[in-house]
C-alpha cells in the first residue's frame, strides 16, 4: 500500500474513535480535556446555527421576513402590548436589532409602537418616556400564516428523537437555562 493511503486510512480510524468519543465523560472541574469544538457553548451554537440555516430560514425567506423579525413578530402577537424594553428582555436580543427590526417591521405595517407621554412631562421626562409596542392586524395575519408551517418544520425535527431523547433533552435545557442564570424569555416560534 503506498504511503499516502496508509496515512489516509490511519487519520480515518483516528476520527472515526474521536467522533465516538464523549469528552464530556471524564470531565474535571479544570476541563482540561475539552477542546473548544467539545464546548458546550461551541456545539450549541453550531446546533444553533444549523437549525436556522436548514430549518427556520427556508420557510421564513417565502413570506420574506429575517429571524429577527421573526423572533419579534411571534412575541409581540403572543404578548401585544409590550414596552419596549420588555421586548428587547424577552427576545435576548440586543436593544439595537430590536429597534432597527422593529422600525423595519413598523414600516412595513406589521407592527406599531406610541410612546406613552404624561400629561406634565418635561422635556427630560418626554426622552425616557416607555414606548409600547404592538400587533397590527397585517402582522397577526402573517404570523398566523407563518406558525402552523413553523409548528410542523420544529415537529419534525423533535421527532427525529426518540420521546425518551425528547423528555430528557427539554429537562436538560432547562437545567442549562437555570444554571446559565438568565432571566431572559424566548418568544414562541424560534
Amino acid at each position: 500500500m503506498p504511503k499516502y493511503q496508509t496515512t489516509v486510512k490511519r487519520a480515518s480510524a483516528t476520527s472515526r474513535r474521536r467522533a465516538g468519543a464523549n469528552p464530556w465523560l471524564a470531565l474535571k472541574h479544570h476541563g482540561a480535556n475539552l477542546n473548544v469544538e467539545d464546548f458546550l457553548t461551541f456545539r450549541i451554537t453550531r446546533l444553533s446555527n444549523a437549525l436556522r440555516t436548514n430549518l427556520t430560514k427556508r420557510y421564513l425567506e417565502e413570506f420574506g421576513l429575517s429571524l429577527p423579525e421573526w423572533r419579534l413578530l411571534a412575541l409581540i402577537t403572543r404578548f401585544s402590548p409590550l414596552r419596549f424594553s420588555e421586548v428587547t428582555t424577552r427576545s435576548s436580543m440586543d436593544k439595537g436589532q430590536v429597534s432597527r427590526t422593529l422600525r423595519a417591521m413598523t414600516k412595513r405595517g406589521l407592527t406599531k409602537t406610541r410612546v406613552v407621554r404624561r400629561p406634565s412631562s418635561a422635556a427630560a421626562d418626554a426622552l425616557a418616556a416607555p414606548v409600547i409596542v404592538s400587533i397590527t392586524a397585517r402582522g397577526r395575519a402573517l404570523y398566523q400564516s407563518i406558525l402552523p408551517i413553523a409548528r410542523r418544520r420544529q415537529a419534525e425535527i423533535l421527532l427525529t428523537l426518540p420521546e425518551a431523547d425528547r423528555l430528557a433533552l427539554y429537562q436538560i435545557v432547562d437545567k442549562l437555562f437555570a444554571a446559565a442564570g438568565s432571566a431572559a424569555v424566548s418568544g414562541e416560534g424560534d
